[in-house]
């Protein structure tokens, strides 16, 4: 936690005379100027202001780990159009040019040899036609297999857009967080260079010693390491918000904290937990990873089962090498009817084919189940830190009160010499710390509340 020394109570003196100082000024100059730099701060501060809807609808247009999962859907898709065309008949043509060398002729006991003269110039076409009329159900399994696939190839692009979107606001809030630190540990270097500067005065009049002014020099530079520590944090953030979105100019900006005023949805354990199984696209997933791995089976178990298929086939051939000597023609014949083909080996060479998707199946059931106990206790947990973010800023909210009630008391005490300065800062300190705890725990309850949204899928 931050505890930096300071005290409001010398920046206000300060400030006192530097209104002082401005007292000539006139009223309607004054008037004019503090008008148009509230202007000016405003446009700079929208120019600069980025939601994070914004940092979602770029990261989703933007992000390589979403174009990573668009192309896998992409492929899936053509996966269902390649497994759809077992569908066509398939059509085979061929086309043969060659030399035909002579024959050479002997008796069976390899006696009376002879040379025979062949024509040598030989041709030879066919086309062969085949159209599947029944594979068991292969076809039908493999197109259904295909657009599961693209199923889980969509989920795990939902899924992407999700994580994608949690990863961003989690740096959103982080940024929120640091930028309310870098406030506070500006507030501090104020008020310790006030009061360093007080003190040197209160030292030239023998009120304050040369040790406390060193103290808080020390705890000045402790202050100045504590924002090099948050602006190093800062830019990291940045650039990985930069990163996922592929967008210029995301090395700083300034984050929409009104959304830290969002109303939160306070529902019931049983809503969130009824929400994310409906919702939740990881047990979407596991749930089509079953009906793939059923598919699958089938798939093999078809394997086992005999083809029918009609075919038709010509042949365009010469010359005619059937008869001796070689008859040098052309000859053309065709046919057509049904066949069928049946692998016989599959009786006991399938069966561990089957046995193993089987198996595969069983895993894919078991691994449904586990996502859904899974789920179920992420969600409980999201959910009472829900309650303990809320429980959290009642009590910083009444902490806040109680300290700044402190500091006017603290305050009012030291003025009439009734409190010395280390009570001064004490109070301011803890003024400080509280208005930064109650900011954090806000940054929190809405952390909780996009990570119940995250688990049920609804960011």
């Amino acid at each position: 936690s931050l505890r930096i020394l300071g005290c409001r109570f010398f920046l206000r003196q300060l400030e006192i005379k530097k209104m002082k100082n401005y007292k000539n000024m006139s009223l309607k100059k004054t008037t004019f100027f503090l008008f148009a730099l509230s202007i000016a701060g405003n446009l700079m501060a929208q120019d600069s202001v980025v939601t994070l809807q914004k940092l979602w609808q770029e990261a989703e247009s933007n992000s390589q780990r979403i174009k990573v999962k668009q192309a896998e859907l992409n492929s899936a898709e053509q996966g269902i159009i390649t497994a759809e065309n077992g569908k066509l008949p398939d059509i085979d043509v061929s086309l043969s040019l060659g030399y035909l060398g002579n024959g050479f002729l002997t008796d069976r006991d390899f006696s009376n040899s002879m040379t025979v003269e062949n024509p040598h110039f030989m041709n030879g076409f066919a086309i062969k036609a085949s159209q599947l009329v029944y594979g068991g159900g292969v076809i039908k399994n493999s197109v259904k297999a295909a657009e599961i696939g693209r199923d889980l190839a969509q989920f795990g692009l939902d899924n992407e857009r999700q994580e994608v979107r949690m990863m961003i606001a989690g740096y959103y809030l982080d940024i929120c967080r640091l930028r309310n630190q870098t406030t506070v540990l500006d507030d501090n270097l104020k008020l310790c260079d006030t009061l360093i500067k007080n003190m040197k005065v209160m030292e030239q009049q023998g009120t304050a010693l040369s040790n406390d002014i060193l103290r808080y020099e020390f705890q000045r530079e402790g202050i100045i390491l504590a924002k090099r520590k948050v602006s190093d944090a800062l830019q990291i953030v940045y650039r990985r918000i930069a990163t996922a979105t592929h967008h210029e100019g995301k090395n700083d900006f300034t984050p929409d904290t009104a959304m830290l005023s969002v109303a939160v949805d306070f529902l019931a354990d049983s809503s969130w937990q009824n929400a994310a199984v409906s919702g939740n696209i990881g047990l979407k997933m596991a749930e089509t990873d079953v009906l793939l791995k059923e598919q699958q089976l089938k798939i093999t178990k078809s394997n086992s089962l005999p083809k029918v298929a009609v075919i038709a086939e010509d042949h365009f051939d010469g010359p005619i090498t059937i008869e001796v000597p070689v008859i040098d023609k052309n000859f053309n014949y065709w046919f057509a009817g049904a066949g069928i083909q049946y692998n016989i080996s599959s009786i006991y060479k399938n069966k561990r084919e089957i046995k193993h998707a089987e198996i595969q199946l069983e895993n894919s059931r078991e691994r449904y189940s586990l996502a859904l106990e899974q789920m179920g206790d992420n969600v409980q947990a999201a959910y009472i830190d829900l309650l303990t973010s809320n429980a959290e800023i009642d009590t910083q909210l009444k902490s806040t009160e109680l300290a700044g009630k402190n500091y006017k008391v603290t305050l009012s005490r030291y003025n009439n010499g009734l409190a010395t300065i280390t009570d001064m800062l004490d109070a301011a300190n803890t003024k400080l710390d509280a208005e930064l705890n109650l900011v954090n725990s806000k940054i929190n309850l809405l952390y909780n509340y996009f990570k119940l949204k995250y688990i049920s899928s609804s960011l």
